[in-house]
C-alpha cells in the first residue's frame, strides 16, 4: 500500500472507534483501570503501577487496532519491565504541563499589573482587563496545543521495541504528532464532551451536595468522603475510553506516515 493511499480518520471515526473497543473489552478495560485508580492511592510504586496500565490498556487496544490481540497476561510481559519509565513519561509530561501553566500564570499576571502601575489605577485596570483577558484566551490554546504534541507519550513506550525510556516515548510522541496538532485539538475536545455527563454524575453533582453543608461537620466530612469516592468511580469509567482513543491517533498517524513499516519498525 502506498503512503498516499492510507486517507486519516476523521475526528468522528477516532473517538467513535474509542468508544467501540471500550464497549467491546469493557470487562477488562474496567478491571483494569479500577486497578490502576487502588494503585494511585499508594505514593511512588503505586503511581508507577498506574502509568503503566495506562500503557496497558493503550498496548490492547492497538494490538487489536492491527489485528493482533494480545492477552492481558502477554501484553504484563511487555509492560511490567518498564514500569518506572511509565513513571517517568507521566512525570515528564506533567512537569512541561507545570512549566507551560507557571508561564502562563506569570505572563497573565504581568499583562495585568503593568498597565496599572504605569497608566494609574482606573485606565491601568481597563486595559490590563481586556490585554489579560487576550493572554488567557491565547494561553489556553497553546496549553492545549502542547498538550495535543504530548497526548500519546505513553503509547510508544507501551508498543514500540525501539522505544524503552520515558524521555523517549515523550520525543516520539512530539514527533508523530507535529502534522497533527489541529486534528487531536477537535479530538481532545470531542472525547471531552463526550465524557461529561459521567463527570457530572460522579463529579459535580456531588460538589453540589457538599456545598450545601457546613465545614467541620460530620456531614460535610461523609459528603467530601462520598464525592472522592464518586471521583474515582468516574475517573476509572472514563481512563479506559481515553487510552482507546490514543491507541487508534497512533494507529493512525502511525500508519499514514510510516505505511508498511508499521510492523518492520518494532522488529
Amino acid at each position: 500500500m502506498s503512503q498516499s493511499s492510507i486517507r486519516p480518520l476523521g475526528v468522528g471515526n477516532v473517538v467513535s472507534a474509542g468508544l467501540v473497543m471500550y464497549r467491546s473489552n469493557l470487562k477488562t478495560y474496567l478491571k483494569l483501570s479500577i486497578t490502576a485508580y487502588l494503585w494511585l492511592l499508594i505514593p511512588i510504586y503505586g503511581w508507577a503501577k498506574y502509568c503503566a496500565i495506562h500503557g496497558l490498556i493503550a498496548r490492547l487496544a492497538f494490538c487489536e487496532l492491527i489485528n493482533k490481540p494480545e492477552t492481558e497476561s502477554a501484553a504484563r510481559d511487555r509492560i511490567d519491565p518498564r514500569l518506572w519509565s511509565f513513571l517517568g513519561v507521566g512525570f515528564g509530561v506533567g512537569l512541561r504541563l507545570l512549566g507551560l501553566y507557571i508561564l502562563w500564570y506569570l505572563a497573565l499576571l504581568a499583562v495585568v499589573l503593568l498597565p496599572i502601575s504605569v497608566l494609574g489605577t482606573q485606565t491601568g485596570v481597563f486595559i490590563g482587563i481586556i490585554v489579560g483577558l487576550a493572554v488567557f484566551i491565547v494561553g489556553i490554546i497553546m496549553i492545549i496545543r502542547f498538550y495535543s504534541r504530548w497526548f500519546v507519550a505513553e503509547v510508544p513506550l507501551a508498543v514500540e521495541e525501539s522505544t524503552t525510556t520515558g524521555s523517549q516515548s515523550i520525543d516520539r510522541s512530539w514527533d508523530l504528532t507535529k502534522d497533527a496538532v489541529g486534528k487531536i485539538q477537535y479530538i481532545i475536545v470531542v472525547a471531552f464532551l463526550v465524557t461529561i455527563p459521567i463527570q457530572i454524575v460522579t463529579g459535580y453533582i456531588p460538589s453540589f451536595f457538599q456545598a450545601g453543608t457546613e465545614p467541620g461537620t460530620s456531614a460535610y466530612a461523609t459528603a467530601q468522603m462520598i464525592s472522592l469516592l464518586l471521583s474515582l468511580v468516574g475517573g476509572a469509567i472514563i481512563m479506559p475510553f481515553w487510552q482507546a482513543v490514543k491507541a487508534v491517533i497512533y494507529y493512525d498517524l502511525r500508519s499514514r506516515r510510516e505505511g508498511l513499516d508499521l510492523r518492520l519498525r518494532d522488529r
